[in-house]
């Protein structure tokens, strides 16, 4: 398998076991507060390249209000002929709008502590286990904000 084609088989498993997630798939997806109540997804594949990108993204501010994903690798270099170093985010972020649940926590932050709950200090990701490296909030224009994750693979055996 090729260096990069192994860095996107990495990807999608994140994407594919973010959306085994009904709570990340209903914040996502339903724009009410109180998204939880709301009916499952069923085909949990409509929301890739809707509301979850596997790369770097910015929503256009023109568009209707949302909430994103976006999986990114930064940093990642070889050792031995295979991807062990760098790091993966997992931005978050959404209208201004949309900030507000029933939950008592922001949307952002309800998907931070889901998506890490799913990320840190597990394996299955193909990249040894995953510890979270970083999180801080960034601002993508005057409408969205929100925050990443970024995670360092380590304990390879």
């Amino acid at each position: 398998m090729a260096k990069f084609e192994e860095l996107s088989k990495y990807k999608n498993t994140i994407m594919l076991k973010l959306l085994e997630s009904q709570n990340i798939c209903k914040a996502l997806f339903y724009n009410e507060t109180n998204f939880l109540n709301k009916d499952d997804i069923e085909d949990t594949s409509i929301l890739v390249y809707d509301n979850i990108y596997p790369h770097f993204f910015v929503p256009n501010v023109d568009d209707t209000a949302k909430t994103y994903l976006s999986i990114h690798f930064k940093r990642f270099r070889p050792i031995s002929n295979v991807f062990k170093q760098g790091l993966i985010f997992i931005s978050i972020f959404t209208h201004k709008s949309l900030f507000k649940t029933d939950y008592g926590v922001t949307r952002v932050d309800f998907l931070l502590n889901k998506i890490d709950e799913i990320m840190n200090k597990q394996r299955g990701f193909g990249l040894g286990k995953l510890e979270l490296y970083e999180m801080d909030e960034f601002s993508v224009n005057n409408s969205y904000s929100g925050a990443y994750l970024s995670y360092k693979p380590v304990d390879f055996n």
